[in-house]
């Protein structure tokens, strides 16, 4: 009888622990890492992801595979990192997206896709402006030609983007904010199928990152016109910034590493010790300059007040935006 009492009390005490001290118990990491991209493969976050995970491996002592959940603006991804188990093993590597989805969803009088209370910030791993391009078809070579033949044409000019809402829609959003003109909107699944609209003719303009958008410039299929960022950035640094056209719109394409919540404290810092390295790492940091992607590191309280600062900043964009027809 007593054994079966302290058999029944070992229980009950167990199922009171939090998954993360249960999770904590194991010896980290033991088994393969996944890492979620929520966009389609050949975007610039895709870029980013697949060259941390090959550094990351090193620090690890374990496989890091990337898996694409593309959909509904990176919510699918999204919400399955959100909804995952705090144990290391699923990680989120995303964009501006994340902090804009739950603004959209209350904006649509809508459930919460996920919550970001259900996500911990661990890196930003790097920081990029957007590249405003036109097809050169238009005849367009300067932003504020855009903006003139925008006003003038009879017709709308269009664009496209990795999605409504979406992290190279919210660039343009603001564009049209700030100046008064009108662009229709033709949101597509990811990065890379926005460009191959613009490339296609389908569509005049894009916002794109520029690791996505230099090879497009040097085959002469797309021309730069601006790039959003507080500076110029290489490899365009003869496109000038927004700001230096009088533009009111400074805007970041980053790519960021989370987690769920509840991760367990020393996990936390394994995870984020082995992303310290793997940046260091000599070789992510020629991917990174041979895609063309800022390394702009940062962690603990840095990115956690970054991070803070930046939901508040999109979020009262898409309120801002409002109800866009898709």
């Amino acid at each position: 009888m007593f054994k079966t009492v302290k058999l029944f009390l070992s229980f009950a005490l167990l199922s009171t622990l939090t998954p993360g001290i249960i999770y904590a118990q194991e010896t980290y990491p033991s088994k393969p890492i996944t890492i979620v991209n929520p966009n389609p493969p050949g975007g610039f976050v895709d870029n980013v992801a697949r060259a941390l995970s090959i550094s990351l491996q090193k620090s690890l002592k374990q496989p890091v595979l990337i898996v694409n959940k593309p959909g509904a603006n990176g919510a699918i991804g999204h919400a399955f990192v959100a909804n995952a188990a705090p144990d290391g093993y699923t990680l989120l590597i995303t964009s501006p997206s994340l902090a804009a989805q739950p603004a959209i969803d209350q904006l649509f009088n809508r459930s919460l896709s996920y919550s970001l209370n259900k996500i911990t910030p661990i890196a930003q791993i790097t920081s990029d402006p957007a590249i405003i391009l036109v097809n050169p078809e238009t005849g367009i070579k300067t932003i504020q030609e855009f903006i003139k033949k925008a006003s003038t044409a009879k017709d709308y000019l269009a664009i496209s983007s990795s999605g409504t809402y979406g992290s190279t829609h919210l660039p343009m959003a603001m564009l049209e904010n700030a100046t008064g003109i009108k662009l229709k909107h033709i949101p597509t699944s990811g990065g890379a199928p926005a460009i191959t609209l613009a490339i296609g003719g389908h569509v005049n303009a894009l916002a794109s990152a520029p690791s996505v958008a230099y090879p497009q410039v040097q085959a002469n299929r797309l021309v730069p016109i601006a790039q959003t960022g507080n500076k110029r950035s290489a490899p365009f640094l003869d496109t000038p910034t927004l700001k230096e056209s009088n533009i009111n719109v400074e805007f970041a394409l980053w790519t960021s590493l989370f987690a769920p919540a509840n991760l367990p404290p020393q996990v936390q810092q394994q995870i984020t010790q082995a992303v310290r390295e793997a940046v260091q790492d000599e070789q992510f940091k020629q991917a990174m300059v041979k895609g063309n992607s800022l390394l702009s590191y940062m962690d603990g309280d840095e990115f956690n007040n970054f991070w803070k600062s930046e939901v508040k900043k999109l979020q009262d964009t898409v309120k801002f935006i409002g109800k866009i027809d898709e």
